[in-house]
């Protein structure tokens, strides 16, 4: 989860809707992958979990995905941050959707990029706007 402050989100809600959806992807998947959870900000505040409820932005989450992408690239973003699964690396992933080969977890790198830009580029504003 990530937190921003309410002059940002007012920005953020003037401003491009393209940039709000961008953040929320990012937040969401990019950033967890960009620095490890020892030195990643991110990781170190606190948070209080009964605020949030997973299970429910679980299954928003995974309606979008479903709506913009296609099987391999949802199955991806579903197994890579254990939407409704336990988490699993990206070679458990490449055997499962059966991506063969000696660099198989970079085509499924390749395949989270590709499905997060396509989320960036199809995702309406008003979609997101309430979780930032």
């Amino acid at each position: 989860n990530m937190r921003i402050p309410e002059h940002k989100l007012n920005e953020i809600r003037k401003g491009d809707g393209k940039k709000a959806v961008e953040l929320f992807f990012n937040s969401i998947f990019s950033s967890i992958d960009d620095v490890p959870p020892e030195n990643n900000m991110a990781y170190q505040i606190p948070d209080e979990p009964n605020k949030y409820n997973n299970a429910m932005l679980n299954t928003y989450l995974l309606s979008i995905l479903s709506k913009h992408l296609d099987d391999k690239e949802y199955d991806v973003l579903r197994m890579s941050y254990g939407l409704d699964c336990v988490k699993h690396s990206a070679t458990e992933i490449a055997n499962k959707i059966g991506i063969n080969g000696t660099s198989s977890y970079v085509r499924v790198s390749q395949l989270k990029k590709q499905a997060i830009d396509k989320l960036i580029a199809n995702v309406d504003p008003s979609q997101v706007i309430d979780f930032l």
